[in-house]
């Protein structure tokens, strides 16, 4: 891929060091960047062939629900703990991009979900995540979901929520709660149940082409339920609320080089596949 200007999200000021660093380095292959600490404040989205994310993994997953419409790749920097979304290490970066601009680096296509909101007799609102929705009791007890896939009502979920989550997302909160490792070109949602009331509920592989409405069922009447995007976006269902679920039209691009992949990273990771 050519890449003539750059765009650097910075999440935290102890790494613009970091920034600018990679910004000289940029010029010296002739390609313009800017540094930058805020989406409401950045409008040259139509100069941009990249965007670097400078951070962790929280910080790439709001780089991408911001990208994804746009059609522009990220190229994640780990500066936090786990980085497993990263495409290298903070002591890896310019070799990375030494890479990246001889064309060794390769654009991955990760699928998202489409999540739509029905608070309160209201208009639905539409919103994107990468890794995952979660719907989850607002108290500090078990939450009864009814579940529809295509129409075809399927067994209630009874527990403390449940996950719907992308492939990529399959390695977050759905691996914690005990759903299956999918690898990320595998067109799928999985549904994992929370903490469920009975030993028959088991995570749930669904196809691509489908919409999977949650409505919380909830005992009382000043009773709430929370719905979280990516872990980084919440709303509020009231008795009547419920949300659509369904995999987004568009795409997330992530850059990585030829020493991360998924399989190498699920070891190096989370200890995948070790004795």
């Amino acid at each position: 891929m050519k890449i003539s200007y750059a765009a650097i999200f910075l999440a935290k000021e102890e790494n613009r060091s970091l920034a600018n660093q990679i910004h000289a380095f940029l010029h010296t292959r002739d390609c313009e960047s800017v540094i930058f600490t805020s989406f409401e404040n950045f409008n040259e989205w139509n100069k941009v062939d990249l965007l670097i994310s400078l951070g962790g993994d929280g910080t790439i997953l709001r780089c991408v629900r911001e990208m994804a419409p746009k059609n522009i790749p990220v190229m994640g920097v780990n500066c936090g703990t786990l980085g497993f979304l990263a495409a290298c290490e903070k002591a890896d970066v310019f070799g990375t991009l030494v890479q990246l601009f001889e064309g060794h680096c390769t654009v991955h296509e990760r699928r998202l979900l489409q999540a739509r909101i029905f608070q309160n007799s209201k208009e639905p609102q539409t919103y994107i995540a990468f890794n995952d929705c979660i719907l989850r009791s607002s108290a500090a007890r078990t939450l009864l979901t009814q579940a529809v896939w295509n129409q075809t009502e399927i067994p209630p979920y009874y527990g403390d929520g449940v996950i719907v989550s992308t492939p990529t997302g399959s390695t977050a909160y759905s691996l914690a709660a005990g759903g299956p490792i999918v690898e990320p070109s595998v067109d799928v949602l999985v549904v994992t149940p929370i903490c469920p009331h009975s030993l028959h509920q088991r995570p749930l592989v669904l196809p691509p082409s489908g919409l999977l409405k949650l409505t919380p069922v909830l005992k009382y009447s000043e009773d709430t339920a929370l719905v979280s995007l990516d872990g980084q976006n919440h709303f509020t269902l009231s008795q009547g609320d419920h949300i659509e679920i369904s995999l987004a039209p568009q795409k997330a691009k992530l850059i990585f080089p030829p020493a991360r992949d998924f399989f190498t990273v699920l070891n190096r990771k989370l200890d995948w596949g070790n004795l």
